[in-house]
């Protein structure tokens, strides 16, 4: 069962929320988009409810297509961040028709072996330290959370496996092997902050290969610019989405 949180009129038009690796309230400074649309908030594998779970993401993409489809809107759009934003990519490109639009941000689309090696071989330690508590909070604060939404990080991130963590990674969506992705004719939008890492641009321009996605380097934020950056990001945002 796929467990989701609801923002605002669900008679207003829906906008998928999916959330980075591991941080449910990503789009903690985009609550307020629902005082004009119904927003969606998936628990996805190693977050929330979904916690302990182990990311896959055939099963998570058919999930979210039956989430859609409950829904009962002709269309919505979604906004995906990091690992969010790798599944928004590969749910347009199975069912382009179910979205109006579609906004990735920091979606890293051109995986290198050494680097996902690496990051796996880090998995253990990078868990241990997800169950403190003390430093999640401080995570939570850093990323503007209100005191709830840090409180439930750290009781959640408590449920993160090795495994899980190293599903993140393992699974990273590769462009080249998505052919589909080069048909999409609906409206995208690509953004990564000036001060992420050199993979993270260069998917930016895998990304703008396709003539329906347009591309946006925010200057001087990082990886974690939809909660730290928001007064940059949301004008740009609220601009993308008002005309559909």
């Amino acid at each position: 069962m796929l467990y989701y949180d609801e923002y605002g009129n669900r008679g207003n038009p829906t906008i998928l929320l999916l959330h980075g690796a591991g941080a449910l309230d990503t789009f903690c400074e985009q609550y307020c988009f629902s005082d004009k649309y119904h927003l969606v908030v998936p628990h996805l594998a190693g977050a929330g409810k979904a916690a302990a779970e182990v990311y896959d993401p055939q099963k998570t993409v058919e999930e979210l297509f039956a989430l859609v489809k409950s829904l009962h809107k002709k269309r919505i759009g979604v906004i995906g961040h990091s690992l969010g934003g790798q599944i928004a990519i590969l749910l347009v490109s199975k069912r382009p028709e179910l979205f109006h639009f579609a906004v990735f941000l920091s979606a890293w689309v051109n995986p290198r072996p050494t680097t996902i090696r690496l990051y796996c071989s880090l998995a253990g330690l990078s868990v241990k330290m997800l169950h403190w508590k003390w430093l999640v909070q401080i995570q939570g604060k850093y990323w503007n959370y209100t005191k709830e939404q840090t409180d439930t990080m750290a009781e959640y991130s408590q449920r993160i496996t090795t495994q899980g963590y190293i599903s993140f990674f393992s699974n990273t969506l590769d462009l080249s092997k998505l052919p589909e992705y080069q048909a999409i004719a609906i409206p995208m939008l690509a953004i990564c902050g000036s001060r992420e890492v050199k993979s993270m641009k260069t998917s930016l321009t895998l990304l703008a290969q396709n003539p329906s996605c347009q591309t946006m380097v925010l200057q001087g934020v990082g990886h974690d610019f939809p909660m730290r950056n928001a007064k940059q990001l949301n004008p740009v945002l609220k601009k993308f989405i008002r005309t559909f």
